[in-house]
Parts: C-alpha cells; structure tokens; sequence
C-alpha cells in the first residue's frame, strides 16, 4: 500500500471514529439525563448517520488489506494509528473516571462553569459512565488489534518507537499524579500537628482530589511501568537500545533532583538566616518538606531502576542521553554555586545590611558546590580517559554545550557589568554624581566571577584542543596514505591539491595509473599493499577503470590491500549512481574533504549538507521562542 492510501485511509478513520464516539456518548446523555433537546439529537443522529459508515468502510478497507499484506500489520503510520487512537479514547477516559470517583466521594464544585458539575451525585454518576464505558469498550476493541498485530508481526523500527511513546507517555502521566498526590497527602498529615502557622493556597490540600489521583494514577503508573519493564527485560536487544527509555528515566531523576536541590536550598537559607540573625522566617517548612520527599522519592527509585540497566552495554545514543543529564544536574548546581558566589562576593566589596541575602547566598554555595563537584568531577574523568570512550566523551555535543554556555554567559555578564561600571565614569566626566564604590559593588563582583568562569572554562577547552590535536598529529605521522588515480585530470589534480592544503600534516604517497607507471608495477603493488588508507576515484577499483588504464593486478591489489578505502563517486557517461545526488567537480572534492576528516577522527563518515534557507529559518525561530520561554518568566518574576 502507498504511504499516500496509508494516510488518506486512518486519518479518515481517526476523525470519524473520534466523531462518532462522542456522538453517541453526547447522544446517551441527552437521552438519559437532559431530556430531548430536538436539535442536540437530530445533529448527533446525522454525526452518526453519516460518520458511522464513513469510519466502518476505511476501517474495514485498512484491515482487508492489512490481511492481504502480512507487512502491513508492522507499519509504522498503522501503529501511530493505533496508538493514537487510543491514546485519544484513554486520555479522557480517565478524565471521567477522576470526576467519577469525586462524585463518589459526594466532592463537586459548584462554581464550574461545565454543565456535569451542577448535577446531582446520582445523575454525575451516569454522567461519567456512559462516558467510560463507550470509550473503554472502543479502547479494548483497539488493544486487542494491536495484541494480534504484535503477535503476527513483532513491533520494530518506527512502530516499536511509537509503541515506546504511548506506554512512556501513560507512565509518565501516571507517575505525575502519583507524585503530586503523595507530596499533597504528606502536606495534609503535616497539616495536622502543630499550629497553623499560615493559611495560604500554598498550604491548602483538597484530600479528595489526591486520594482521587491515587486511585487513578497508581494503577495507571504500574500497568504501564511493568509493560515498559516486561519489553526491556526481554530477548529485544532494540528495547534495551532505545534512548527513549533513558530519556524518560533521566527526565525523572533531573526533576527530582531539582525539587530536592531548590527546596533544599530555600529551606537551609531560612535556617542560616535565623542563624546569622536575618529577618523572621516568611514560609512554613510544611511548604516544601513534602516536595522535598516526593521529589527523593522520584529521585531514588529512577536512579535504582538506571543502575539495574547498567548490567546491559549502552550504545551511543544512550551514552549521549546520560551525558545529558549529568551536565543539566552539573550546570544546574554551578549556576546556583555563581549566584551564590555573586552574593558574597557582592556583600565582600558592598557591606550591606541585608542579611537575607547573605543567607540566600551561603545556601546556594552549600547547596551547589557538591551537586555541580560530583558529576563534575565524573565528567571530566571521562574526558580524560586516553581511547575512544574519552574522544567521544571530549567530543560529545552536550559537553560542548555546556562549556560554550557558560562561557557565552560570563562573557555576557563581564560585558554587561563593565558596560555599567564606564557609563557611570563617563556619566560622572559630564557632570553627574561621582559613583561611590558600594554602588558599583555588584558589578564589580560580577566582572571578577565571570572572569574566573571563562578562564576556568576556556583553558578546559584549550587542553582538550590541545590533547586532540598532538594525539592527531601522532596518528598521522604513523600512517602511510596513498592517493590513486587513473587518470591526471582537472578533478584528481583539484583533490590531491585541496587534501594537502586542508590536512598538511598527512605525507600522502600519489599513484597515478599510466603507461609509465605501469613499468614500475613491483613498486606500487608494494606500496598499495603496505598503505593504511587509500583515497581516489572509486574507478580505480575496476579492472582496466573506464579508459583502460587500470590493470588488472593493480586494480586487484587495491581490493585485497588491508587498507581503509576511501572511493569518491566520480560521474562518467554512462555510469550512474543509485542513491547519490550528482555534485559538481568542487562539491565532490568537498565531500571528500569532509569524510576523509571524518575517517582520520575515527568517526563514522556521514554526507556533509550545508544548512539551505529553510533550516535557517527554522532554528531563527526556535531561538526566538527560546527567548519568548526564557525571558517571559524572567520579566515576570524580575
């Protein structure tokens, strides 16, 4: 089936099935409890009339040819069907369950503006149910399709993908209501010792809702966990690769870790503040113990389950997830060390009077130091490992992030700050008010810390350069590179010429396949079979080449040579390549360039493509709505 029938016929499906089933659940409603409302009716009858057989013929169509082709079963845009749909169904069938299970409990809100809340228990009730039933009797249906789907053909490539965001996503969500209910029920037994300190929405628990969220998150977490953990404990070596899973796990352990690590830190200022003899506590600890616990907890049980997955090898896309998190969790605690620093350092050159923010500062710096030192200290012993687990880790794009960010953000802060410091001179030159030195306090101590960060991490960067480059220029003075060619024309001439410009340091050996060449055939046959790399036209492989000029020991000795070949697909009249886009004479020197790079840094070779006008525009406006994300809560906060 073409991916454009694929497309036409689910998607009909989904919107039509999505149609009718609400159709009949707005139908029974009417019916049951809001009396005949005539035009209701007639247009959920027509939605019915005329969506039902639309949905049962593509339906059907799609089945009937899934039956013809065992292949179709496995294909991708099928299971995001499935999946979809019921992700669809089970969504708001929960929804209904939570609002069923508050009536059960006799708990409504009678200022809602949606019709259900202000019906009485006992019609709230059918409400609800005719709602779960219609939408759990149309999810099992789909259930069971996927289950004999699986069971014909296994789940693989893009539609295991998708079968790892539906049972994640369920999980995630499950686990989000397990969480929130548990830091909300601790908060309402705390509630009930001691004084009532404060009275706040901060402090107010409604315990019918969490005890609601427990009762639909708890089994909604377990049954979709244990079907993720029944997949990766199985013989799938594709479940155990997924760099979905580490993703949700370390997603997990990250926002764990950052309830305990910011309330931790709010909670130790309070308690330096009283200490140092700052000004009366304004929060109540009941306010963030209970985030602090379910954030542990949240913590502690997703870093158990990783180091039960530690006992399978991680492939790369693994390694890169988990470096991730270490540098979030690294550059989380570095900034709250900064801002701590910031602080002190500012009360140092500006003695104030402000011991809040002295309390602030020291918590950040206690708080910080040992969260950013400890993956900190991980990280760069990786980087520091000789082999190939310590390129990758030097060359790992999250490591680079990291070290530019910071760098980016102390050369902005120094910039800012020293912009401040002149316009208050020059501002005094013309007849201002002499600046005092408490005034420029801050900004003083925002130029030395800034300073220290981007010489710290600048001479990170420098080593590593450094390092990268002697263990190159060893590997190159080891190897024997030969440059082949049946011919000495504008393009072999152009290549040999742009990979000595671009890589000096390669002592590259050129072979050019002619008739006096030829006379010396003992000499080549001896240096093609003592070469470690050989680049050239891939013609050069092919007994006799295109005009002739490659004899057939030659051309044998360059295929049984135990040297790396790198071949350029050159274009003759002719010959064409499948699956390769004709470039240009310059293009094709380019790319060449860039795997020979590639090959020489031990990388695997992948086509160099040039950003066009539309990914441009794209990430100018992903920046842009980063900003939009970032500075929106910073204008509203500050």
């Amino acid at each position: 089936m073409s991916n454009a029938r694929r497309w036409y016929i689910y998607l009909v499906s989904a919107i039509s099935l999505q149609a009718v089933t609400w159709a009949i659940i707005a139908l029974l409603r009417n019916l049951t409890l809001f009396g005949i409302n005539r035009s209701a009716v007639a247009f959920q009858v027509a939605v019915l009339v005329m969506g039902l057989p639309v949905f049962l013929i593509h339906w059907l169509w799609g089945e009937r040819l899934a039956d013809k082709e065992k292949t179709e079963r496995s294909n991708s845009l099928r299971r995001l069907y499935l999946y979809g749909v019921m992700a669809a169904l089970l969504g708001p069938f929960l929804t209904n369950l939570y609002d069923l299970i508050r009536r059960l409990f006799k708990e409504s809100n009678p200022f809602q503006s949606r019709a259900y809340e202000r019906l009485s228990n006992g019609d709230a009730i059918i409400y609800h149910l005719i709602a779960i039933i219609v939408l759990g009797l149309l999810w099992f249906y789909l259930q069971r399709v996927t289950s004999e789907n699986s069971k014909a053909v296994p789940e693989t490539g893009g539609a295991a993908t998708i079968r790892r965001l539906y049972v994640l996503g369920f999980s995630a969500a499950g686990l989000t209501m397990v969480t929130i209910a548990v830091i909300h029920l601790l908060r309402w037994i705390m509630l009930q010792f001691g004084r009532h300190i404060v009275y706040n929405s901060s402090l107010s628990v409604g315990l019918t809702n969490e005890l609601t969220r427990i009762i639909i998150g708890l089994p909604l977490w377990l049954i979709f966990w244990r079907w993720a953990q029944h997949l990766y404990e199985g013989q799938n070596d594709e479940e155990r690769n997924s760099a979905l899973r580490k993703f949700y796990l370390y997603s997990a352990v990250f926002i764990g870790a950052i309830d305990v690590i910011g309330w931790s830190a709010a909670i130790l200022a309070e308690y330096l503040g009283k200490l140092i003899g700052a000004g009366a506590s304004s929060g109540d600890i009941r306010t963030a113990l209970p985030i602090i616990i379910g954030g542990g907890l949240l913590w502690f049980f997703h870093a158990f389950m990783l180091r039960g997955d530690a006992q399978y090898e991680e492939n790369t896309r693994q390694a890169g997830v988990r470096r991730l998190y270490a540098y979030l969790i690294a550059a989380i605690g570095f900034s709250a060390l900064l801002i701590g620093l910031t602080g002190v350092v500012t009360g140092i050159i500006q003695p104030i009077d402000d011991r809040d923010l002295l309390a602030y500062a020291l918590s950040g710096i206690m708080v910080g130091l040992p969260v950013w030192l400890i993956p900190w200290r991980q990280l760069e012993g990786q980087a520091t490992e000789t082999g190939v687990k310590g390129d990758d880790a030097r060359e790992s794009t999250a490591r680079k992030i990291y070290l530019y960010f910071f760098i980016f953000v102390a050369t902005m802060t120094a910039l800012s700050s020293s912009v401040y410091i002149v316009y208050r001179l020059i501002d005094m030159v013309l007849g201002g008010d002499v600046p005092t030195f408490n005034q420029l306090g801050e900004a003083i101590a925002l130029i030395i810390i800034a300073s220290g960060v981007w010489l710290y991490h600048s001479s990170i960067l420098r080593g590593e350069r450094d390092l990268a480059e002697d263990a190159r220029l060893k590997k190159l003075q080891t190897m024997r590179f030969v440059f082949v060619s049946a011919q000495e024309g504008r393009f072999e001439q152009r290549l040999l010429d742009e990979i000595r410009e671009n890589i000096p340091e390669l002592d590259i050996i050129p072979i050019w396949l002619s008739a006096e060449q030829s006379r010396k055939n003992a000499e080549t046959l001896e240096i093609l079979q003592n070469a470690e790399l050989i680049i050239g036209p891939w013609d050069i492989v092919l007994t006799g080449g295109i005009d002739g000029s490659v004899a057939q020991n030659i051309a044998k000795a360059i295929t049984s040579s135990p040297a790396r070949k790198l071949l350029s697909p050159t274009w003759h009249e002719g010959w064409d390549w499948a699956g390769v886009t004709p470039w240009q004479d310059e293009k094709l020197v380019t790319q060449t360039i860039f795997a020979l790079k590639q090959l020489l840094a031990g990388k695997q070779i992948k086509v160099h493509r040039p950003m066009g006008a539309g990914t441009i525009t794209l990430i100018v406006i992903g920046v842009f709505f980063l900003l939009l994300l970032v500075g929106v809560p910073i204008f509203f906060f500050f």
